[in-house]
């Protein structure tokens, strides 16, 4: 009888501490089926905290069905989850789930072989997100089914088959671009904005960056993530729009001796680029029609590559090779040359592979994208050539 007593005392005891915990934590739960017989064992759930500490959270699922409890979030954060324990076939990618914790409870459902595009409710930003992404799923499974074969290696990227696909992901990763692009423009108060922003940095030209950061609302531009896109911003700032290139001078792949104030009172595009960068090559089919298309105008292209090789006889082999396998016999030059007195990349601020610099008749910037994930490029060219 004494120990029933003690046990009740203690209850009584622990269970405000118990209610503090329920009270202080949101349930994070859902199902996610699977499609070929492979359930997931565990599941995980990371974040960042507002003070740049990493969190970690591993709960079990069972046939599929999950649950966990998060601290709450006096200010809301973007999250991610990933399954563990399921394998993934041959020739598919999965991309993990995102998530925006803050004080509500969240609710998921989905496919476990589709993680990214699961069904996310609780929350005013899980509920704007998850209307967006289910708005352009139909894009994502289509990437998804072009992507197959060209992990499978059935498929080269650098082969004329392989260049259509990869034409028709561009142009359909440019219409999910379009969506999130619209919904930052339609949304400037929310977090979800600012997420979408900090992950799609490629999709912008860096002034178009820095003027819809600032469109966003001021709440957030002190967050972790604020404060890293305010860094980015300033870091290109030595290449904004109307100010001189950084001049250079540097010996071509044809032994020629090329300083860029010999390109003044032409148009050009400077490529930052390296053998090594399967972007860059993927980008050089059609920077090859742009150069092409306007070249008996006086368009030029000045590549600038980054070899990895250790010697410069190294480099210098890497970088004549990947020209000419890509055909791109425009003026190129090699940073790794004389790098100790110059170095492009640097004066340039290039952070990202491929980088490209679009510079006007008078050496003055009009622009600058990392990764050729949109057309800024080409409007540009057509707005100046008109056609």
């Amino acid at each position: 009888m004494k120990t029933i007593w003690i046990f009740i005392l203690a209850s009584l005891l622990l269970s405000p501490v118990l209610v503090l915990a329920q009270r202080d934590s949101l349930l994070i739960s859902g199902r996610l089926k699977s499609t070929d017989g492979q359930d997931f064992e565990k599941f995980r759930i990371t974040y960042i905290d507002h003070f740049g500490k990493r969190q970690s959270y591993v709960g079990n699922a069972h046939s599929g069905n999950f649950e966990i409890r998060l601290p709450k979030q006096e200010l809301v954060i973007d999250a991610v989850l990933q399954t563990v324990g399921a394998e993934r076939k041959a020739g598919t990618m999965q991309s993990p789930l995102n998530l925006f914790i803050h004080e509500e409870d969240i609710k998921i459902d989905g496919l476990v072989n589709e993680l990214e595009l699961a069904r996310v409710s609780g929350g005013k930003e899980n509920d704007e997100y998850n209307t967006l992404r289910q708005s352009i799923a139909g894009i994502n499974r289509q990437v998804s089914t072009l992507y197959a074969p060209l992990l499978k290696g059935e498929v080269n990227s650098e082969s004329e088959s392989g260049a259509v696909v990869m034409q028709e992901i561009r142009r359909l990763n440019r219409l999910g671009y379009d969506a999130q692009k619209n919904f930052i423009i339609a949304h400037p108060k929310s977090y979800v904005s600012l997420f979408l922003l900090y992950r799609l940095k490629n999709i912008y030209t860096s002034d178009d960056y820095a003027n819809t950061f600032a469109s966003i609302d001021n709440q957030y531009h002190n967050t972790r993530i604020g404060k890293e896109i305010r860094n980015n911003i300033q870091h290109e700032i030595v290449t904004a729009k109307g100010t001189l290139a950084p001049s250079f001078a540097r010996t071509t792949d044809k032994g020629e001796a090329f300083q860029l104030e010999d390109l003044r009172g032409k148009v050009f595009l400077i490529d930052f680029w390296g053998s090594w960068c399967a972007p860059c090559r993927a980008s050089m089919p059609h920077l090859l029609e742009l150069y092409h298309k306007y070249k008996d105008k006086g368009f030029e292209v000045v590549g600038v590559a980054q070899e990895h090789g250790k010697t410069m006889e190294q480099a210098t082999l890497s970088w004549k090779k990947a020209i000419d396998e890509l055909g791109i016999h425009w003026i190129n030059v090699l940073n790794n040359e004389n790098k100790e007195e110059f170095d492009i990349v640097k004066s340039y601020n290039i952070t990202g592979f491929p980088t490209k610099i679009l510079v006007d008749a008078q050496g003055k910037i009009l622009l600058r994208i990392t990764a050729s994930a949109t057309d800024d490029i080409d409007v540009a060219l057509q707005n100046i050539y008109g056609y």
